[in-house]
């Protein structure tokens, strides 16, 4: 009796000290505040509410999704004219095209993204 005592308090210790591990393979990295880099003179896209693009027309971010490889952002591409709109995922370094000016991604993050004109 004793010996199955031992045996089932040595495997109780087993699968404990076993779970005790330092965890560094299950943690999952947060995902980035943003990625890319703010360049001066770049236009703010915000996700509070469209804004004006230099070219014309106008554009908001309506997701983030920082956590996928690579990290995206979902952003409404609005025309001058009611209806006129696109949605697009886009990633640092993505080109968009808006009234027929082209911006170039150069940062994203959760609630913004920055285009350079051109």
């Amino acid at each position: 009796m004793k010996a199955a005592t031992v045996l089932v308090t040595m495997g109780v210790l087993l699968a404990t000290l076993a779970g005790c591990g330092d965890g560094d393979d299950k943690k999952t990295a947060a995902p980035p505040e943003c990625v890319g880099t703010d360049t001066p003179g770049s236009t703010h896209v915000l996700q509070s509410g469209p804004g004006p693009l230099p070219g014309g027309g106008r554009a908001v971010v309506t997701e983030s999704h920082l956590d996928k490889t690579p990290p995206t952002v979902r952003m409404s591409l609005l025309g001058t004219d009611p209806g006129e709109s696109t949605a697009e995922d886009v990633s640092v370094g993505s080109i968009v095209t808006v009234k027929g000016t082209k911006y170039s991604v150069v940062e994203i993050c959760a609630s913004r993204v920055q285009l350079v004109k051109g």
